[in-house]
């Protein structure tokens, strides 16, 4: 009888002990992962360097994008360009040129690749892709993940893309968009970054 109730009370103990253990913590892998994928939007500023067969060009932008898909991207630099911004509010884009003082307004088809350079798009692709790479590296001194994806489609301008986010504050440092050959395309090296911020009303509505 007393071991029957020795044996009960040491299997109450296991189960009791079991159930008060705390949960591990995330690793810095699966807090980036999870701050990503639920973000709603943000917005930054970048130099946004594009590369083609004719050289580099340089702008200086500010983005703003929800995760839904509508974005507002404007060009702070260089001159020739300062203040052009682009809207897509879900259904349409806006092209603005204050120098033509002119706005382009087009209905667009469904298209991923429009949203290639914002990290909603990122995220949709990184869930998707198979064998996808994580590892470390370091960027400007600073240690950094880095996520890597692969971009679905047939267009060998975009095939893949890699995304480094500091170590320690979790938050974006350079996103690059590579061709098929691995040549960078698009490269995005982010000033400051700031995860779901409170949007304007108008912000991404389109005015006739």
């Amino acid at each position: 009888m007393k071991k029957a109730i020795s044996i009960c009370l040491s299997l109450f103990l296991l189960f009791s002990l079991s159930g008060c253990k705390k949960e591990e913590p995330l690793s810095e892998l699966e807090t980036i992962q999870k701050q990503l994928a639920e973000m709603d939007g943000y917005y930054c500023t970048a130099t946004l360097t594009r590369t083609s067969n004719k050289g580099e060009t340089t702008y200086g932008t500010k983005q703003y994008a929800k995760s839904t898909g509508e974005y507002r991207l404007e060009l702070t630099s260089p001159e020739n360009v300062a203040g052009n911004y682009t809207i897509f509010d879900g259904k349409r884009i806006c092209q603005y040129n204050p120098r033509l003082d002119n706005k382009l307004i087009k209905d667009v088809p469904a298209s991923q690749h429009r949203n290639e350079l914002f990290l909603g798009q990122f995220m949709k692709n990184y869930m998707q892709s198979e064998g996808v790479g994580v590892e470390a590296a370091a960027l400007d001194e600073s240690k950094c993940i880095v996520l890597e994806a692969v971009i679905p489609g047939s267009d060998s301008n975009l095939s893949s893309e890699k995304l480094w986010v500091d170590r320690e504050t979790f938050l974006p440092k350079r996103f690059v968009l590579y061709d098929t050959d691995g040549n960078e395309r698009y490269r995005l090296d982010f000033d400051e970054f700031i995860y779901n911020p409170e949007f304007e009303d108008d912000l991404f509505k389109i005015e006739e």
